[in-house]
Order: structure tokens, then C-alpha cells, then sequence
């Protein structure tokens, strides 16, 4: 154990020289390490490679008032003893944390832990599995699974925007046939017209429709 702390220490003294760690480096586009100590870091950076990379130590006394550097990663690894479920929620807090792939390595953990993390929106959460040569694979992993989340959520989202159109137009479809007793098809291209007359859509109409009806019953 003290031979690999030794080796990713003296690893991650190499990639702070390479990337010129400093107050006033950028995050922007590049996957950061964020870790509760030199020697996680130091695995992760190995593991990494190439792959442009900055790293935070969440230990240090000075982390609090550096966090808020870290609007603009591509992906995040976070790297401790025990799973900070609070450090988490604060990041993930974060609107653009959202839409980047957040991995967790953790010496233990509880499935509850695991549950809890990947209801934040954790792409990966990996119990006593820190180890250079992994690091790439479960990152690919990661990606790929957080890329799926991104586009089952637009899908669920474009389909429940699609429903609640539908539901408008019928509406203000009804209405319309209430009000002018003119039949369901005529309406509805009437509708069309407007809509393609005025540049809008649809689901537009309809609410204008609706409007009117709510303001002149």
C-alpha cells in the first residue's frame, strides 16, 4: 500500500506539472479530478492518460472557496474514503453539471449510498475499484450511459410536451365546434390556416383560442 502511494503521489506531482494546475487555470472542456487527497488523484490522473484533465484536492483547507471554478468540466470523477453524498448534491446542484458524466469511486459504500448517488444523477458509482487501469474503461462506460440518460429524458420530455399540445387543441378544438357548430374537420383546418397565416403553431392557436374564451365565455 505504501509502494502505490508513493507511485500516484508521485504521479500526480507529474500531471500538475504538465497541466500547470493554478488559481487561475480553466476547467472549460476538461474532465476533473476531484479527490480527497494526492493519492487518488494521482491514480485517476494515471489512468487517464492523454485525456486533457485538471485536478482539485477536496481536502485541502482553500477547497470551499475554489469550487466555484468548476462550471465548465466535460466530465467529473469524484474520488474519496466514503461516498459525500452532500459534496454530490451541491455539484450536481449545479445546471451544468447536469448534462456532463459524474463517476464516484469510493473505498465503501452501501447500496443506499449507491441508490442515493444514482438518484442525483451519478453515471457510475464504484466500491473499492480504484485502480489506473480501469479508469478509461469505466469512463467510456459512463459516457455512453450518461448520453442514453440525456436522450430517454428529451424523448419523456418531447412526448409529454407533444400530449399536452394534443390536449390543447382538442380543447380549443371542442370549443370552437361548440361555439360556431361547424363540423370537427373545418375547424380544425381553419385552425391551420391561422396557424400557418400568423407563423405559429398549433398548440399557439390554441392557447390564443382559449384565451378568448376564458376572457368572453
Amino acid at each position: 500500500m505504501a509502494a502505490e502511494t508513493s507511485h500516484c503521489t508521485a504521479l500526480l506531482n507529474e500531471a500538475q506539472q504538465s497541466t500547470g494546475a493554478s488559481d487561475a487555470a480553466s476547467w472549460d472542456g476538461q474532465i476533473l479530478i476531484l479527490a480527497s487527497d494526492e493519492m487518488r488523484a494521482g491514480c485517476i490522473s494515471s489512468g487517464l492518460g492523454d485525456q486533457p484533465h485538471q485536478i482539485e484536492i477536496t481536502g485541502h483547507p482553500d477547497w470551499q472557496t475554489r469550487r466555484l471554478r468548476l462550471m465548465g468540466a466535460s466530465a467529473i470523477i469524484l474520488a474519496s474514503p466514503a461516498a459525500d453524498l452532500e459534496l454530490l448534491a451541491g455539484l450536481l446542484a449545479m445546471r451544468r453539471f447536469r448534462s456532463v458524466p459524474v463517476l464516484v469511486f469510493v473505498d465503501q459504500g452501501s447500496r443506499e449510498d449507491m441508490s442515493r448517488a444514482l438518484k442525483l444523477g451519478v453515471s457510475a458509482f464504484i466500491v473499492d475499484g480504484l485502480e489506473p487501469e480501469r479508469i478509461a474503461a469505466i469512463l467510456d462506460v459512463a459516457e455512453e450511459r450518461h448520453a442514453l440518460t440525456l436522450a430517454l429524458r428529451e424523448q419523456l420530455q418531447k412526448s409529454q410536451e407533444d400530449l399536452a399540445a394534443r390536449k390543447t387543441i382538442e380543447r380549443a378544438k371542442g370549443l370552437l365546434m361548440t361555439k360556431s357548430g361547424l363540423p370537427e374537420q373545418e375547424v380544425y383546418d381553419s385552425m391551420r390556416r391561422m396557424a400557418m397565416t400568423q407563423g405559429k403553431t398549433m398548440r399557439e392557436i390554441a392557447e390564443n383560442v382559449l384565451a378568448i374564451f376564458a376572457i368572453f365565455p
